[in-house]
């Protein structure tokens, strides 16, 4: 799992992922890099994408919906 961030400080997003205790690495999506954001169709926040070994993108989910997620990660062979 990799999470990119549009807008916030490193502090902010630091801070975040210690409370929050996530385990994943969180990039930021700045000026003067690849615009990951654009390059995806990323219009709402969160958007998520599950992608496959052979880098495929097999669901996207704008939004937050635990359930579907779920149903795709177990349509995708992960045993949650």
């Amino acid at each position: 799992m990799l999470s990119i961030n549009e807008g916030d400080d490193p502090k902010t997003i630091n801070d975040y992922a210690k409370q929050n205790k996530f385990t994943f690495p969180i990039a930021m999506n700045h000026k003067g890099g690849p615009d990951v954001v654009k390059m995806y169709h990323v219009d709402a926040f969160p958007t998520n994408y599950l992608v496959d070994a052979k880098g495929k993108i097999i669901a996207r989910f704008v939004g937050f919906d635990e359930a579907e997620m779920e149903k795709a990660l177990r349509k995708a062979g992960f045993k949650i």
